[in-house]
């Protein structure tokens, strides 16, 4: 049986060892016993030490750095930040340039993975955008501060840098899974409230179209003959249907330590969260109309029911600007259940804190494995 072949990474190394590596070799020769080639050699080598130094000084001194932030961050997808950099030198132009972001004053390393950008010219005068790809790996709002640009054009020996300060303030949104449809439809179309939530305006005149049969309609709203042409009872609507409202209520009011889990409890914190948001996702998808209260947390509350992107990313911004480690708040939901809304409690754990609501669906954050579309295996497997 043939031994499996291991694939070998090849290093570099880098210039200024190479310098060394020669200084050593050429110096004695140059100074000892005093040859031509290796004296050559030795001013070869120092110029192009020179020549890098004096180089890199005055290409950076002219540069401008701007870091452009178009949208929050999604936690789970690469997000890009672009920095514009400008040359305002009208001799020199710059070439390789590295740029970086530093974490003295800053704590964007908690929710993303260290990266870097290239570019590779700015001419003099001229304006060049690049792009560094970073990838968030925890939710949270998160703060840039100084940004860093080198070069070591063109021999590579010394490298120089300019350290530009700029804050910046960024949003890494929870992630966002996708969920079952149906699991919505428990909540908003299933109860008393889901049915009353999908439908308004009875009992006008008026003529809009025709609709299934659902519990709760009246005798006077059925229309008899299309009825009989369909083989299926069917009611006149007279009115354009309202989208469904949800309201969501994220439980956070227990501490940490008091949660009742059989996994960490922590992370049970934020697949309650990450849940929320994908129900928050999916529901904007159908085209429903949802509000968020997060209990603990008095700040994140919302006031009316909206829909689509706006009132979507309005909701994630809350759920990113949650911190967990804050104290605890002890204000509890309300025990009257909102008339024509569908209402659905999450929390980290299975306890229900409030038994008093009716007609409301529960989930926890262990739940969120079970709720997610499972991939088809492929024909293949």
């Amino acid at each position: 049986m043939a031994s499996p072949t291991i694939a070998k990474k090849a290093t570099s190394i880098h210039p200024f060892i190479v310098f060394v590596v020669l200084l050593l070799l050429i110096a004695p020769s140059a100074f000892l016993q005093g040859k031509n080639l290796p004296m050559w050699l030795l001013g070869t080598m120092t110029t192009m030490v020179l020549i890098t130094f004096v180089w890199t000084k005055i290409a950076l001194r002219g540069l401008q750095v701007t870091r452009l932030i178009s949208a929050p961050a999604k936690h789970g997808e690469p997000y890009i930040l672009r920095y514009e950099v400008h040359n305002s030198s009208r001799w020199f132009t710059c070439f390789s340039l590295w740029i970086d972001e530093q974490s003295k004053d800053s704590t964007w390393q908690t929710c993303f993975r260290k990266t870097r950008g290239w570019i590779m010219e700015v001419g003099a005068g001229e304006s060049v955008q690049g792009e560094a790809v970073f990838w968030p790996t925890h939710r949270g709002e998160v703060t840039f501060t100084r940004i860093c640009i080198t070069t070591s054009f063109p021999f590579g020996v010394f490298r120089s840098k300019k350290i530009v300060r700029q804050k910046t303030t960024v949003l890494v949104y929870p992630e966002v899974l996708k969920l079952r449809p149906e699991v919505l439809q428990s909540v908003a179309s299933s109860g008393l409230h889901g049915q009353r939530s999908s439908r308004h305006g009875q009992g006008s005149e008026d003529y809009y179209g025709l609709r299934e049969l659902v519990s709760g309609d009246r005798l006077g709203d059925i229309a008899w003959k299309a009825s009989a042409r369909r083989g299926e009872l069917v009611c006149v609507q007279r009115s354009r249907p309202s989208p469904p409202r949800i309201h969501f209520i994220l439980d956070l009011s227990t501490p940490t330590e008091l949660l009742q889990c059989d996994k960490d409890a922590r992370s049970m914190e934020e697949a309650a969260i990450s849940l929320c948001a994908s129900l928050l996702v999916e529901s904007v998808r159908q085209e429903q109309e949802i509000a968020l209260v997060v209990l603990g947390f008095p700040m994140l509350e919302t006031a009316g029911f909206h829909s689509g992107q706006r009132q979507l990313s309005r909701l994630l911004a809350s759920l990113s600007r949650i911190h967990l480690d804050a104290n605890r708040s002890k204000l509890r939901f309300g025990t009257e259940s909102k008339k024509n809304v569908g209402q659905a409690v999450i929390r980290p754990d299975s306890v229900r804190t409030n038994h008093a609501l009716r007609d409301v669906k529960y989930f926890s954050g262990e739940q969120l494995a079970e709720l997610q579309v499972r991939a088809k295996r492929s024909e293949s497997a």
